[in-house]
């Protein structure tokens, strides 16, 4: 009974999302540019392409603007696990969206996880549609199935497709040879993993940057070597941070303070490792 409500819920949720989008569009003429459906997606005003503002991301950033331009029709992004791709998905949904045309982000992973395949209908009618975690269909033919479907409607209305997986297309696996076949036309750039310090120093200034922030030298140095590698978790770090920075009276910083702010980077961090250990275990 309870799996009957959870999915009777769900129902109403997608008819109501739908006709909010039918009076949007009689309204207005157009679908509304910024709307993103609550499909249990958190869309960080964060995310921003700033972020990648390093030099072994240029590739990366150099299609996106062409995709952003409509100079590009697909694009695939692959990389390891936790080396920020979901963060770049969110990006790249917002700098999409500063362009007056509608995009949505989706997760593959939270909609297997929902059972929610008809979450993939009507999907072409949004201008870019970003689909993270293109690998949780691995051996899925009913996903692959409507996967597939889908990017045939989406070619067919000329609009825009990102995916985003852990792995090159034809590394997937996936039964549905045709599937395989529309992926790999897409072009494919993989996401580099900020091993390096220099890389994530360079990561690190780029975020410090677009967010008008200054660390302590001894602060910085610190969040390279002991923190977070990818954009989104080391935002998330700052932010635990930021409360004990923002508000000192004096230029020199105390020790205390910069005591207080490496025990909150690593503790951060360590539970940051813990929650993907967590997911990684649960899937």
């Amino acid at each position: 009974m309870g799996k009957f409500n959870k999915k009777l819920a769900k129902f109403f949720k997608y008819v109501i999302y739908k006709a909010f989008c039918i009076i949007i569009n009689q309204l207005s003429g157009s679908y509304m540019t910024s709307f993103q459906p609550s499909f249990n997606l958190d869309v960080r005003q964060e995310a921003s392409l700033d972020d990648f503002d390093a030099q072994n991301y240029t590739s990366i950033i150099q299609a996106v603007d062409k995709l952003c331009l409509g100079q590009l029709s697909e694009l695939y992004i692959f990389g390891e696990k936790y080396v920020g791709k979901t963060h770049l998905a969110l990006s790249i949904y917002n700098a999409y969206i500063t362009q007056q045309k509608n995009a949505i982000s989706l997760s593959l992973i939270d909609l297997i996880d929902d059972d929610d395949v008809d979450a993939l209908n009507n999907l072409e009618m949004f201008d870019l549609i970003i689909l993270d975690d293109i690998q949780a269909i691995n051996n899925n033919y009913v996903w692959q199935e409507a996967m597939f479907h889908l990017i045939n409607r989406i070619r067919e209305q000329h609009k825009q497709l990102v995916f985003l997986a852990d792995t090159p297309a034809r590394e997937l696996d996936i039964a549905l040879l045709d599937l395989v076949t529309r992926l790999s036309l897409a072009p494919m750039i993989k996401l580099p993993s900020s091993t390096l310090e220099s890389d994530r120093a360079t990561l690190l200034r780029a975020i410090l940057r677009r967010k008008s922030w200054r660390l302590p030298d001894s602060i910085f140095e610190y969040l390279v070597k002991e923190g977070p590698h990818t954009a989104g978790e080391i935002i998330e770090v700052l932010d635990s941070i930021s409360p004990l920075l923002t508000h000192l009276t004096r230029p020199q910083v105390p020790k205390k303070t910069i005591e207080e702010a490496k025990a909150i980077i690593q503790r951060k961090t360590v539970l940051l490792e813990i929650s993907r250990y967590t997911a990684d275990t649960d899937q």
